[in-house]
């Protein structure tokens, strides 16, 4: 595996991150973490404390590019601590930084707009998805329900994956974020809906949105609404490619709950 001056370390595959692109490089006792073809935004993740330290970026022979970062022993967080405020603090601390996004958008990071998580929706999905009468109803809906506010509120840096398999506690208990190949520019409510959804009852959303500092008004709500839709629409897409059907009709119930709050049958 030829990485220029990199060649001293031995490598090994990790399974973390969507792209396959990760491994441990070691060398006598030190350990690194190499990621290929990583977002540039990473320098400014690793400034802000967000991703462990960058320590040097390299042109591979192939033309990747090469991140090495601080390796950091640890665990990754359990879906009971994604309640926690700890990690709404984070999340608040990345949605509200200005340097962030400045640098997300000089390195032309995307702008994700309602339509487009829509799009992504669509984007490759089974033909026994695409034949739901249920789940199209809830697409008909979201598609008709956008307003003029939903593209005049702050839109800021988006993780995309807010998985808890992509928190990391060091040993030094200090909590990073890591895996950013989602990151996009996008109302932040589609990052908070990712946790609701994913890892709280539905009855404990306005304590947590609290939590995070939101004001929910009827505009707010109806935003929390639309996006929590459209999360349960991708976590059905996904729960249903990986074979898990047990998680597909679990997220039925919950996509079903949350649309018939204003669609009684």
């Amino acid at each position: 595996m030829g990485y220029g001056q990199s060649e001293d370390w031995e490598f090994h595959p990790l399974e973390a991150g969507a792209t396959g692109q990760a491994f441990m490089g070691v060398k006598s006792d030190e350990k690194v973490f190499f990621k290929r073809n990583t977002s540039p935004f990473i320098a400014a993740l690793s400034a802000e404390g967000i991703v462990p330290k960058l320590m040097w970026t390299q042109r591979t022979y192939s033309g990747d590019i090469l991140t090495a970062q601080e390796w950091k022993d640890g665990q990754l967080l359990d879906k009971e601590e994604m309640a926690s405020l700890e990690v709404c603090q984070l999340i608040h601390k990345i949605h509200h930084s200005t340097n962030l996004f400045w640098m997300l958008r000089k390195v032309d990071g995307h702008v994700f707009r309602p339509l487009d998580f829509i799009d992504f929706y669509f984007s490759e999905l089974p033909t026994s998805l695409q034949n739901n009468q249920f789940l199209n109803q809830v697409v008909a809906y979201l598609e008709d329900s956008i307003e003029d506010y939903f593209y005049q509120v702050d839109y800021t840096v988006c993780h995309g994956d807010l998985n808890h398999h992509n928190f990391l506690r060091d040993q030094e208990d200090y909590l990073y974020l890591v895996d950013w190949e989602n990151v996009r520019i996008a109302d932040p409510l589609s990052d908070l809906t990712f946790i609701l959804c994913q890892y709280l009852n539905p009855t404990e959303w306005t304590d947590w949105l609290n939590q995070y500092g939101l004001t929910i008004d009827k505009e707010t709500y109806t935003r929390i609404r639309w996006y929590s839709l459209v999360n349960c629409l991708l976590a059905i897409k996904q729960y249903y490619m990986e074979n898990r059907h047990y998680k597909v009709n679990e997220t039925i119930l919950l996509i079903k709950r949350i649309y018939q709050e204003n669609h009684p049958s």
